[in-house]
């Protein structure tokens, strides 16, 4: 995860993040190759607002989301997941 910054949206707030989903697969040769895919998130209000004081980038984070199609332009469409959950994986004691 990037460090999320938040911000205000007809006063509520948002935030816009980037989360790097890794899966790994087996090689027919039994090596191990991992392959990374780049999903963009948004979270609202006081989800936004716990998101935005606790992460930091390389903070790993569950997600629960539901999947919005927009376009981009006549030629491009994007997806974009707004989170319904989330559970951080690990925060440090710090």
């Amino acid at each position: 995860m990037e460090k999320p910054y938040l911000e205000k949206v007809d006063g509520v707030s948002y935030i816009e993040f980037t989360l790097a989903i890794y899966t790994y697969r087996k090689t027919k040769s039994g090596e191990k190759s991992r392959t990374v895919t780049y999903l963009p998130f948004e979270a609202w209000h006081t989800g936004a607002e716990t998101i935005a004081k606790l992460a930091k980038e390389g903070t790993k984070i569950t997600v629960q989301a539901s999947a919005k199609s927009f376009s981009v332009n006549e030629q491009e469409d994007g997806i974009n997941f707004r989170v319904n959950e989330f559970d951080f994986c690990y925060l440090d004691n710090e």
